[in-house]
């Protein structure tokens, strides 16, 4: 490790593989554009520096945040200050979206690992942590769930969506803890959900040993990184406050920023299938934006980040943002509502759809049964939702929201 900075003061930050610009930590954040390459479709082009007193949203989105973050600080503490900007330059050119940056911090080759390998791991070790310390050096992702970019030959029997087997590629590799056993089950069942739902969600598999949930990136289109914003970023928010939001602002600011009726109908389905499904996590992170270099085209990306929390007795047994000032799940009465006030039609029988799709893939799927409760509580989830009131169910306290 001797030969890393003990800290990064200056990163050269690029869009698209081409220069945008220069950040830097004196007192507060400071970018300053060097090219005319927006960085983001918060942050046009400017001659004066943009200024904030924590890490830009844009910049600070992809950051890993829990275990992963406690993990990295860990190995590097004898050798470097690792604060935001030494996680930001530690994301190279590997993060999630459009952005690369380029620091003091030189990037680390890896081997290269086989898809089979970890669906079919057979050692005593823990994979996860095996691959999160010869990965943790060579680019980050989000979130709090304790997950891992890693580069593989897909040589398993599911190709990635749009191309073929036996090609490099870069997956996302989640596992689980002992507060929330199986969770990699969970996102695999609710994922599948969202494809029975024609959701189109990225490829993803489940490991023999139901310890690993790998799924592809969203954020490539003919081997060209995509721009990717999540809602937080879009809404000038930062990750404290992902939760502080209403899914009717949701949709106001899908159309403030696609300018399309078809992509809130879209938003709108994604809301209605994360309240069948008792997703409770649905916060502005778990939903973005996704576009080209030129900015022709602004759409939502596809869904990712589901579970069904419900099940979990340390999770709250609400929604992660508001609808109709309050954060109980709704049923079928308050969705159509929902959509009338946002000029989205046939509600009724999206709604009735989705329910009949996620019942029909409960009853088919085999994974659903590696997790005992699951068929049942997901079930119960959908018959709420389609039910005509409210649950009167007391509420005796609030629980924590996922992995916080």
């Amino acid at each position: 490790m001797a030969e890393f900075p003990d800290k990064v003061h200056r990163i050269e930050v690029q869009a698209f593989g081409s220069a945008a610009g220069e950040l830097v930590q004196p007192a507060q954040y400071r970018f300053t554009y060097t090219h005319n390459n927006p960085v983001s479709l918060t942050m046009n082009y400017q001659s004066t520096p943009y200024e904030h007193g924590a890490l830009h949203p844009v910049f600070s989105q992809n950051l890993p945040e829990g275990y992963v973050r406690h993990y990295i600080s860990e190995k590097l503490r004898r050798h470097a200050l690792v604060n935001d900007m030494y996680l930001l330059a530690l994301q190279f050119d590997k993060g999630v979206g459009h952005l690369g940056y380029q620091s003091s911090i030189e990037q680390v080759n890896v081997e290269q690992l086989s898809l089979n390998d970890i669906l079919h791991w057979q050692g005593k070790e823990n994979l996860f942590h095996q691959l999160l310390d010869r990965y943790y050096l060579n680019g980050l992702v989000s979130g709090v769930q304790p997950k891992v970019l890693v580069s593989a030959i897909n040589d398993s029997a599911k190709p990635s969506i749009g191309r073929g087997l036996m090609q490099q590629e870069d997956f996302i590799i989640k596992t689980f803890d002992d507060e929330f056993p199986l969770l990699t089950v969970n996102e695999y069942v609710c994922m599948e959900a969202a494809r029975a739902c024609g959701l189109q969600p990225s490829q993803s598999w489940l490991s023999e040993d139901l310890k690993s949930f790998v799924t592809e990136r969203f954020d490539k289109l003919n081997n060209q990184h995509l721009g990717i914003e999540d809602f937080t970023v879009l809404m000038g928010k930062s990750a404290d406050h992902k939760y502080r939001s209403s899914y009717e602002t949701l949709l106001k600011a899908t159309h403030a920023y696609t300018k399309s009726d078809s992509q809130v109908e879209r938003m709108y389905r994604y809301i209605v299938f994360s309240c069948l499904i008792g997703n409770g996590d649905a916060h502005l992170k778990n939903f973005a934006l996704q576009y080209d270099q030129h900015r022709q085209q602004i759409t939502l990306t596809p869904p990712y980040d589901i579970t069904h929390t419900l099940i979990y007795d340390s999770i709250d047994n609400k929604m992660a943002l508001k609808l109709n000032g309050i954060k109980l799940f709704p049923d079928q009465g308050q969705l159509i509502k929902l959509a009338k006030n946002h000029n989205i039609a046939n509600s009724e029988v999206i709604i009735e759809e989705y329910a009949d799709r996620i019942r029909d893939y409960i009853f088919d799927s085999a994974e659903v049964k590696m997790m005992d409760g699951l068929k049942a509580s997901i079930l119960g989830s959908v018959h709420h939702t389609t039910g005509k009131r409210y649950s009167t169910k007391p509420y005796a306290h609030d629980k924590k929201k996922k992995f916080e």
